[in-house]
């Protein structure tokens, strides 16, 4: 009786396919045309969307993240989209949900926003929030957003008042790239890890990890409907021969979770084998007895899952090829015979349709009036937000500029006045030698994400603003009354000149009139300021990985060379004497994680290795696969780390307790070792490079990142929403 009802479901799919397929001549049926896949899925391209990353559904209303912005469109009649409003300016979006009149977005490293839609013709930004880093999966429920953070983990924010979002916590997983939240449970799809994480959201300020369910392939799409998972995944399987893992991860795996810490497999299917690089977007949608699946090129599968242990593809479509003309958008695919489609990066349920997002084409719609149901999901109780985010307590160390909706992501100190990066609050100016850290000035800045000196100018990513260049040659003296000094801006580098919508990081010297400047892309642009109201480019480098992070020295080695890392990369040296500036050294063999620095100590630079590190001469660079990593004094273990220099290797790649981002004081000899992900901070005594010795580690319960030094030699530690950190005068 079962598979006469199976047989009977597929017969009114494909009757209601070849009813569309007559009705409308304009559709496509572009799919796979293996039997084991199903029947060809037809349908439609909206005229007028563009490349599109995330769709939600709320009432008759279909929200999608397209163009940089939120869009919104009327369907009402499902079929004829009709477009209302947008609003544009967020960057790098990813995920997106609606809960009443306000969407809540996730944007990359261009973090999180609130947007007000209560008129859809006339959608308005409401606030822009600070994630701990590169802001992907998103879930929320009452006053709650949980945003996934890849390595970083998940983050729990308090949404109670769009205006003035804020922190409350954030848990480490593997690297977490979508979320779910149902019952006090977020699980959160660990993508490079191939795993979902089940974690205990009861009391917000102090989550904990309940369970692990392993995956076959890389894991991030999540459904959760009744007490069943389902987890699509893709690119590299995890198990069998290692020839046939790479590409074979693409499927859809189905758990049963009605025992929350231990849940069980059930079943798994199994979509074409494919791998390519652009994109890694998979989605499952689960409405009534059936799941929509998308698989990035591979299109979109569906599948009835009325039997949870056996479930069937019943059809499926791939998206028309991106741009065959344009060099950029070419995927490197593993059989070259299979489609070639845009890829499919979120889907959402209708009415008797399903909304489909092509990554660069835009919206496709697809009828299946027979199946395609719209799934409201129940609401679920919510922690209860009692109190606020409280960074712990360091002996010896005090905080200041702490705000737990504007952190602090970096600090340059020149003598003992701190230049302190507060996201949107601009840069703080504080007096170091005085009582109580009093602020003395600020720059006014829409954004601070990156704050460096180099002589008498002060050198600020400004997200959107590109760089802002100021004069603090006037600064005030330590222990001056002065209390509103206002740098005055001389130059400024705009986002133009990078072909990139938001700037990051900045490198800066004393003594060099070039600067560097990361945008969160795979290379580094670097300018002459000699001249600050006409800045120059000197030279664009282009790396293999990214520059999410500052993964730069702050000094010169050797008073010329500077060292940067990429993610999960390997590193280059660059000659920042030479006329115009030049890359001397550069090997893209992947040395460390996503926390992984350089450190210029005297003449020599400090790399971050596979957990440890290595030391070696900018003037003859060794070979990455040749550097040998140490572990550091009294430190944990290294990391296995496999030889070579495959995707799945950075894909993979392990964080070591003891890496993270690191600075050298040349007068205390000290060394400063901040894990971003983990809240490790460990200073080392290393007069003695070849033996040196920790003197002491702790634990902020926050997001720590690069040091630097006062006049007088004391620790100044930026720590995100715990704010800065001042080692205290002995």
């Amino acid at each position: 009786m079962k598979i006469d009802i199976m047989n009977l479901r597929f017969v009114i799919l494909f009757i209601s396919m070849l009813f569309c397929l007559f009705a409308n001549a304009q559709k496509l049926n572009l799919h796979h045309a293996d039997s084991a896949y199903g029947g060809a899925i037809e349908y439609e391209k909206i005229t007028g969307t563009k490349g599109t990353l995330s769709l939600e559904i709320v009432g008759d209303k279909l929200y999608a993240l397209e163009n940089g912005g939120l869009s919104i469109y009327d369907i009402s009649t499902p079929v004829a989209l009709k477009f209302l409003g947008s609003v544009s300016g967020m960057g790098h979006v990813r995920q997106l949900k609606v809960r009443g009149k306000t969407a809540f977005l996730t944007a990359r490293q261009s973090g999180f926003w609130s947007v007000d839609v209560s008129d859809p013709k006339n959608p308005k930004i409401i606030s822009h929030f600070d994630a701990i880093e590169y802001a992907t999966g998103l879930d929320v429920s009452e006053n709650f957003a949980f945003i996934g953070n890849r390595v970083f983990g998940v983050q729990c924010v308090d949404i109670s008042n769009p205006a003035k979002m804020r922190h409350v916590s954030q848990i480490l997983t593997h690297e977490s790239q979508s979320v779910y939240f149902k019952d006090g449970i977020v699980y959160s799809g660990d993508w490079g890890a191939g795993e979902i994480t089940t974690i205990d959201f009861g009391d917000p300020f102090s989550p904990k990890k309940i369970s692990v369910v392993n995956l076959e392939g890389m894991g991030d799409g999540i459904d959760v409907d009744g007490g069943f998972l389902y987890a699509s995944t893709g690119q590299h399987r995890k198990t069998g021969p290692a020839e046939l893992r790479h590409g074979s991860g693409h499927g859809l795996e189905i758990f049963d979770i009605s025992d929350i810490r231990r849940p069980r497999k059930i079943s798994r299917v199994e979509f074409p084998k494919i791998y390519f690089g652009p994109c890694d977007y998979w989605t499952p949608r689960v409405s009534g007895n059936y799941c929509f699946a998308s698989d990035t090129i591979n299109g979109v599968f569906v599948l009835d899952v009325s039997d949870k242990k056996n479930p069937k593809i019943l059809g499926n479509l791939i998206l028309p090829k991106v741009a065959p003309d344009n060099p950029n958008l070419k995927f490197t695919m593993l059989d070259s015979s299979l489609p070639q489609g845009d890829p499919v990066s979120s889907i959402a349920v209708g009415d008797g349709v399903l909304y489909i997002a092509g990554t660069f084409t835009g919206i496709y719609i697809a009828e299946l009036p027979q199946i395609a149901k719209p799934r409201k999901k129940t609401e679920s109780a919510a922690p209860k937000l009692d109190g606020a985010f409280k960074a712990n307590s360091i002996d010896g160390f005090d905080f200041i500029a702490t705000d737990s909706s504007k952190p602090v992501r970096a600090v340059t100190v020149r003598g003992n006045l701190a230049y302190v990066a507060q996201t949107d609050r601009g840069v703080g100016i504080f007096d170091l030698s005085a009582a109580g850290y009093p602020q003395v000035g600020s720059v006014e800045c829409k954004t601070a994400y990156d704050v460096k000196i180099s002589d008498g100018r002060l050198v600020v990513a400004e997200a959107f603003g590109g760089v802002g260049i100021y004069d603090i040659s006037d600064a005030p003296k330590s222990g001056s009354k002065v209390s509103d000094y206002r740098p005055r801006e001389i130059g400024r580098i705009s986002c133009e000149m990078l072909a990139r919508p938001q700037t990051l990081h900045v490198w800066a010297f004393d003594k060099c009139n070039v600067m560097g400047v990361g945008a969160g892309a795979a290379s580094v642009w670097f300018f002459d300021i000699s001249n600050p109201a006409q800045p120059k480019k000197v030279l664009r480098s282009a790396g293999r990985e990214i520059v999410y992070n500052d993964y730069g020295s702050r000094r010169l080695a050797a008073g010329k060379y500077f060292g940067l890392n990429f993610h999960c990369g390997g590193r280059m040296i660059f000659d920042m004497s030479a006329k115009p500036v030049k890359c001397v050294f550069s090997d893209s063999y992947p040395l460390c994680s996503q926390n992984g620095s350089v450190a210029a100590i005297g003449d020599k630079l400090l790399t971050m290795n596979r957990g440890g590190y290595s030391i070696d001469d900018p003037v003859q660079p060794v070979k990455n696969s040749e550097l040998t990593p140490l572990k550091f004094p009294d430190g944990g273990p290294l990391p296995f780390v496999p030889k070579g220099d495959s995707a799945q290797i950075r894909a993979e790649f392990p964080q070591g307790s003891d890496e993270g981002f690191a600075c050298f004081d040349e007068k205390t000899k000290r060394l400063v070792v901040a894990n971003r992900a983990s809240g490790k901070v460990s200073v080392y005594d290393f007069s003695d490079v070849e033996n040196p010795k920790r003197m002491r580690s702790f634990t902020v319960n926050a997001n720590p990142s690069v040091a630097d030094f006062t006049s007088d030699g004391r620790i100044v530690l930026p720590c995100g929403y715990a704010g800065a950190l001042v080692e205290r005068k002995m």
